[in-house]
């Protein structure tokens, strides 16, 4: 996707202040009404950006584990691979999920309020997920950055 500099200047305002109105966009970015909005739906469109979504701490609402979990699949065929994929969709804990080059296939981003949550969610749907061989398991002590901001 070609971005201009408008098209820059709207993703920072909008990633800087998610709730910005139309107009203030514009006083910001120094397009008239019609033409932000026309190049925010086009951004949108082409997926360059996503819809407006509240963003929850999970630490914050007692999801207080984050783990990352490195996982290996047995046989690296289109259909297992993607099988893997979907059902990985289906557990709610599972918050984000990576195909990896190297060592690992996937790495997972996990959450649970507790070990023994994270354990439970472990033996009842990660190691049950299709084609899983094996699974590493890393803890996070501390979050050092946490950032949504791309730099355009």
């Amino acid at each position: 996707m070609e971005l201009d500099d408008s098209d820059r200047r709207i993703l920072r305002a909008i990633q800087a202040q998610p709730d910005i109105t139309m107009r203030e966009l514009g006083e910001v970015t120094g397009l008239s009404h019609s033409p932000c909005w026309r190049r925010l739906q086009r951004l949108q469109s082409e997926k360059a950006v996503s819809a407006r979504q509240f963003v929850i701490d999970p630490a914050e609402v007692g999801f207080e584990i984050l783990v990352m979990c490195f996982v290996k699949i047995t046989h690296h065929k289109r259909e297992r691979l993607k099988a893997f994929e979907d059902a990985v969709e289906h557990v709610p804990e599972i918050m984000q999920c990576y195909s990896l080059s190297g060592e690992y296939d996937y790495v997972l981003q996990v959450i649970a309020a507790s070990v023994k949550d994270y354990e439970a969610t472990i033996k009842n749907a990660i190691v049950e997920l299709p084609n899983v061989q094996s699974v590493n398991t890393s803890f996070t002590l501390k979050r050092v950055k946490h950032s949504l901001m791309v730099p355009v």
